[in-house]
């Protein structure tokens, strides 16, 4: 009986080590896995809190020296990238980010990028009005530093407010 119940385990074990994945290893170069936790995701997560903080000079050292950042498609080096994120808060008073989601996809061709959804929320100083908006950014890595970024979001609703300022 003792054999009996080991060859079970044993054939369950065998069975369940020769079932087959459901997702198939793509071997592709836009394929490849993704993380959560890492440390590309922790410098994301670094420069958001540098925001959202107005110390948009701690996450400074994320990024190459001639990393390139665009908003909307328009490129910013770092030092306009600092300059224009810190103007934001001479318009809006308790700017956060909330529902944040930040994953590094490591490709198989080498390139790694880090993901970020989010929603923002900043008071307007003027009138106490919250704005929400949504958006979303990535950045590509290389020996350690963000080499390019790229944020995108519907500037309307942010940029009519200030106007109104």
């Amino acid at each position: 009986m003792k054999n009996i119940i080991t060859l079970f385990i044993l054939g369950l074990l065998l069975t369940n080590c020769n079932e087959k994945n459901n997702y198939p290893i793509d071997e592709k170069p836009m394929s490849g896995y993704m993380l959560d936790e890492d440390v590309y995701t922790a410098m994301v997560d670094k420069f958001m809190k540098a925001y959202t903080d107005n110390d948009m000079e701690s996450a400074k050292d994320i990024f190459s020296e001639d990393a390139l950042y665009y908003v909307n498609d328009e490129s910013l080096s770092v030092s306009e990238l600092i300059a224009a994120f810190g103007e934001g808060h001479t318009y809006y008073d308790d700017i956060s980010h909330s529902n944040v989601y930040t994953a590094t996809m490591y490709y198989n061709d080498g390139n790694i990028y880090t993901n970020v959804w989010y929603n923002w929320s900043g008071v307007l100083k003027n009138n106490g009005d919250t704005l929400r908006l949504k958006g979303y950014a990535w950045f590509k890595w290389e020996n350690g530093k963000a080499v390019e970024a790229y944020n995108a979001f519907d500037p309307t609703a942010y940029n009519a407010a200030i106007a109104i300022e």
